[in-house]
């Protein structure tokens, strides 16, 4: 492997002028590293990228259940914003040009709750922050979430979620009504960044339909939604 001190070497002999034949040898050589070095990213360009959260459309709901998504956890390894590579069997990379635009827990949290709202599994899903109450709480985690590049020639996005579903209803608060989890291996169409984030968007896309039609025919004790508070008045 040609290196910079192999370079130097070759355009500093003891004594003499530097022909310019070696001049140019010289440069051919530096310039072959600089190509070589930027393959992958031609421009130095920093990206920034978002997972997909799909949008709802009004429905009824299967249940009258009022669902809080307490919270989504990433495993160390794969939080943050910087995207993650695997490249050997204990070996991982962070790639510094291309990175989601918010933390993975809170782009996960924003997805996962849309995609849950679209599902209609529940008759509400509440947003961070709201004064509701909710009959049950789930709490998602995430321990897999990165391309895996062991193979240049075969590269998948993975991920893997577990989801717990529990009330949190006076008389059984804390009960576990449900869990479940789900894993995907999902092919990627190039070996870029985009073409991973396309491939993590299609596996959630997955996942959530599966678990959203799981929910769907959950046997839960159904609790009627909470009352607005508005009344009308002759």
């Amino acid at each position: 492997m040609t290196t910079l001190e192999s370079i130097t070497l070759l355009s500093s002999p003891a004594k003499g002028p530097i022909p310019l034949r070696q001049i140019s040898l010289v440069s051919g050589l530096i310039l072959a590293l600089l190509l070589c070095g930027c393959a992958s990213r031609a421009h130095w360009k920093k990206e920034a990228f978002a997972l997909a959260a799909p949008s709802g459309e009004t429905g009824a709901a299967a249940h009258t259940n009022v669902l809080s998504l307490n919270r989504v956890t990433v495993s160390p390894l794969f939080d943050g914003q910087p995207l993650v590579y695997r490249t050997g069997e204990n070996s991982y990379e962070r790639d510094p040009y291309a990175e989601f635009l918010v933390p993975l827990n809170r782009m996960l949290e924003q997805c996962l709750r849309a995609y849950l709202h679209k599902g209609h599994a529940f008759a509400v899903v509440l947003a961070p922050g709201s004064g509701l109450k909710s009959s049950c709480s789930m709490e998602i985690s995430v321990s897999q979430f990165y391309g895996d590049f062991r193979q240049p020639d075969k590269p998948f996005a993975v991920m893997q979620l577990r989801f717990l579903l529990y009330s949190t209803e006076p008389a059984n608060r804390g009960r576990m009504l449900w869990q479940r989890e789900l894993s995907k291996r999902f092919p990627l169409a190039h070996r870029t960044p985009a073409a991973l984030v396309d491939a993590w968007n299609a596996g959630l896309q997955q996942i959530m339909e599966d678990i959203n039609t799981e929910l769907k025919y959950l046997a839960v004790p159904e609790v009627p939604p909470p009352k607005t508070g508005i009344r009308n008045e002759d």
